[in-house]
C-alpha cells in the first residue's frame, strides 16, 4: 500500500507525458477531426445541448456525449487544439487509472497494475487515439470500465455485486457516446461468458431490474427528447444510416477484406503484439488445455474474440472499431511480464522467442521510419529529424537484445518501455505534427481570413476542407455539376445523406454574374488543372498559395 502514490503518480507522468504533448501545435485535420470539431463548436456558439449540428444542418452521425465534453472544452479554454484534444487525453489518463484499478482488483500484485497500465499506454494505437479528436477514447473508458465492473461483480462476495450498478452506468454512457453497440456487445459477451461458464444462476443476483432502470434513465433520455424534436428524419439517419446501413453495407468498399483488422492489431498493440506469441505460449504451458481455462481467461478470451469477431463480420471497417480490445490484450501481457520474469529467459527456447520478438519490433520501427520517409517524398509534406528516431531504435533495442543474453528480463522490460516512451515522443514531434500540418486547412484558412470582403462567395473544388470552415469560421460552398437534392425525405438508405455541407452549382454561380459578387475557389494544388479543364469558359486568377492548397478569385 506504501508504494501505491510512487506507481501512480509514474503512471500519471507517463501518460500525461504522452497524451498530452505538443497537442497545442496539432492542427484540426481533415476528414475525420474536423467534423467532430466544427460540430462542437456550433452547438457552443447556438447554446444548442441536444442536437448535434454542422454547417448549420442537424447531423446525427454520433450521439451527443462526445460533443457535449468537447463543447465544454471549447467553453473552458476557447476555439483551439487544445481544447478539441483536451478530454481524448483526459479520457485516456483515466483509462490507464482504470486498468490499474482492475488489474489491482485480479492480482493484489503492485507490479501487476504497474505493469498493465505502462503496457496500455505505450501501445501505439492506444497513446495516438488518445491524442485525436474523435469518440473513440470516450466509448473505451466506458465500454472496457462496464465489462471491468461486470467481471469483479461476477466473482466477488456479496458487497462486490454492487459492481453491477457500475456496469449498467458505464453501458449507459456507452450508448450516448456511441450508439447501441455500447450496450450489446457488452451484454453478449457476457451472455456467451455466462453460457460458457454454466453458470445462469448468477443472473439472479445481477440487479436486473434496478440495473436496468438505472441504464435507462442514463442512456435514453437524449435518444428520445431527439425523436420528439427530429422524428422520423433521427431515426433514419442514426439508426438507419449510421447504424443499420454501416453494418450491411461497406462505407469504404476497398477496405472490407478479412485481414483489414489483423493488420490494424499488429500495428495497433505494437510493440506488445510481438510478445502475445509467448504470453499465449506460456498461458498453454501452465494450463495444458483449451477446455478448462480459469474463469478469469475465459472472460478476457471472449472480451477479445466477440469485438474482434463482431467487427470483422460487419461490412463497413474502420481503424477504431477495434480498439476496446487493447485493453484485455495489455491485461494478458502484463501476466505474462509479471508471472514470468525469471522463467521467460532460463531457458534457451524462451530466449530465442524474446530475440525474435525484438527482432519483429525492431524491424516493424525501420520499416515505418522507411514508409513515412518513401511517402513524404511522393506526396510532399516536410518530415522532422528521422535520424533522431533511427538512433533510439538502433540504441534502444540494441540494448534490449544485450538484456536478454544477460537474463534480466526486469531490466529488459524497463529498457523496452523507456525507448517506446522516447520513440512515442518522437513520432508525435517529428512526424504527427508535420503530418497534422499537410491533412490541415489551418494555413488555408488564414489565407482565407485575409483575403475575404464582406458578401464574397467561397467555393470548394474537390476535397472539401471542413477544417477550413472551423478555422476561419466562414461558409464555403462544395461545387458540384449534380442538382443540389436531400434524402431527409426519402425513404432510401444511402450514404450520400453524410455529405451535408452546404453546396453550389456553376448554373447558381451564373444566376449570380450580375450581381457583383466576388466568388474565391479553394482547392488542392492537384486538382487545379481538372478545375481549369472542367470549367475552361472562366478565367481565374491565382491569389494566394498555401503549402498545399490554392485559393483562387474568379475574374467577372
Amino acid at each position: 500500500m506504501k508504494n501505491y502514490p510512487k506507481i501512480l503518480f509514474l503512471l500519471l507522468l507517463v501518460s500525461f507525458y504522452l497524451f498530452f504533448a505538443f497537442n497545442s501545435y496539432l492542427c484540426i485535420t481533415d476528414t475525420v477531426e474536423s467534423n467532430y470539431a466544427l460540430t462542437a463548436k456550433e452547438m457552443t456558439l447556438s447554446s444548442n445541448w441536444l442536437s448535434p449540428q454542422i454547417y448549420g444542418k442537424y447531423w446525427y452521425d454520433k450521439p451527443i456525449f462526445f460533443y457535449w465534453q468537447t463543447a465544454a472544452a471549447f467553453k473552458l479554454f476557447g476555439f483551439s487544439e487544445f481544447a478539441a484534444r483536451f478530454f481524448p487525453a483526459l479520457m485516456g489518463i483515466l483509462s490507464i487509472l482504470l486498468m490499474f484499478w482492475f488489474s489491482k482488483k485480479l492480482s493484489p500484485a503492485n507490479s501487476m497494475g504497474l505493469i498493465s497500465g505502462l503496457i496500455l499506454a505505450t501501445c501505439f494505437e492506444f497513446w495516438g487515439i488518445a491524442k485525436m479528436v474523435i469518440t473513440d477514447m470516450t466509448l473505451f473508458f466506458f465500454f472496457n470500465g462496464a465489462l471491468a465492473c461486470f467481471f469483479l461483480a461476477y466473482r466477488g462476495e456479496a458487497k462486490q455485486k454492487n459492481y453491477y450498478y457500475l456496469f449498467y452506468l458505464f453501458c449507459g454512457f456507452a450508448t450516448l457516446t456511441k450508439g447501441p453497440i455500447g450496450f450489446l456487445l457488452p451484454g453478449l459477451i457476457i451472455l456467451l461468458f455466462l453460457g460458457w461458464s454454466k453458470n445462469w444462476s448468477e443472473l439472479k443476483n445481477m440487479r436486473l431490474l434496478p440495473g436496468i432502470i438505472l441504464f435507462l434513465v442514463t442512456a435514453i433520455p437524449w435518444y428520445y427528447m431527439m425523436y420528439l424534436k427530429h422524428g422520423r428524419d433521427f431515426l433514419m439517419n442514426f439508426f438507419g444510416v449510421h447504424n443499420y446501413l454501416r453494418a450491411t453495407v461497406a462505407e469504404h468498399p476497398r477496405d472490407n477484406v478479412f485481414y483489414y483488422y489483423f493488420t490494424i492489431l499488429l500495428l495497433g498493440f505494437f510493440p506488445w503484439i510481438a510478445f502475445l506469441p509467448q504470453t499465449i505460449k506460456n498461458w498453454w504451458s501452465t494450463t495444458k488445455t483449451w477446455k478448462n481455462p480459469d474463469p478469469e481467461t475465459k472472460f478476457l478470451i471472449l472480451w477479445i474474440a466477440i469485438v474482434f469477431l463482431f467487427f470483422q463480420l460487419i461490412a463497413t471497417k474502420y481503424i477504431t472499431y477495434t480498439f476496446p480490445i487493447l485493453f484485455p490484450l495489455a491485461l494478458l501481457t502484463a501476466k505474462f511480464w509479471v508471472t514470468n520474469q525469471k522463467a521467460a529467459t532460463q531457458g534457451s527456447a524462451s530466449a530465442a522467442s524474446l530475440c525474435w520478438s525484438l527482432v519483429y519490433i525492431t524491424l516493424f520501427s525501420l520499416c515505418l521510419l522507411g514508409v513515412v520517409q518513401f511517402t513524404s517524398h511522393h506526396i510532399d509534406y516536410p518530415l522532422g529529424n528521422l535520424l533522431l528516431l533511427l538512433s533510439v531504435i538502433i540504441l534502444g533495442y540494441g540494448c534490449c537484445f544485450y538484456l536478454i543474453y544477460k537474463g534480466d528480463t526486469q531490466r529488459l522490460f524497463i529498457m523496452l518501455l523507456a525507448t517506446t516512451l522516447l520513440f512515442n515522443g518522437l513520432v508525435t514531434k517529428n512526424i504527427l505534427l508535420p503530418l497534422s500540418q499537410f491533412k490541415s486547412a489551418k494555413e488555408l484558412a488564414f489565407a482565407i481570413k485575409d483575403a475575404y470582403r464582406p458578401g464574397d462567395l467561397l467555393i470548394s473544388y474537390g476535397e472539401y476542407p471542413t477544417s477550413a470552415v472551423f478555422y476561419s469560421g466562414k461558409k464555403i460552398f462544395d461545387l458540384t455539376n449534380q442538382d443540389r437534392t436531400t434524402n431527409s425525405g426519402s425513404p432510401k438508405l444511402s450514404w450520400a445523406s453524410k455529405r451535408v455541407m452546404p453546396t453550389i452549382t456553376m448554373a447558381d454561380i451564373e444566376n449570380q454574374r450580375n450581381s457583383n459578387v466576388r466568388v474565391l475557389v479553394v482547392l488542392l494544388k492537384g486538382s487545379y488543372p481538372e478545375f481549369l479543364h472542367s470549367y475552361p469558359i472562366y478565367h481565374w486568377r491565382i491569389i494566394k498559395k498555401t503549402s498545399q492548397d490554392y485559393l483562387l478569385a474568379k475574374i467577372q
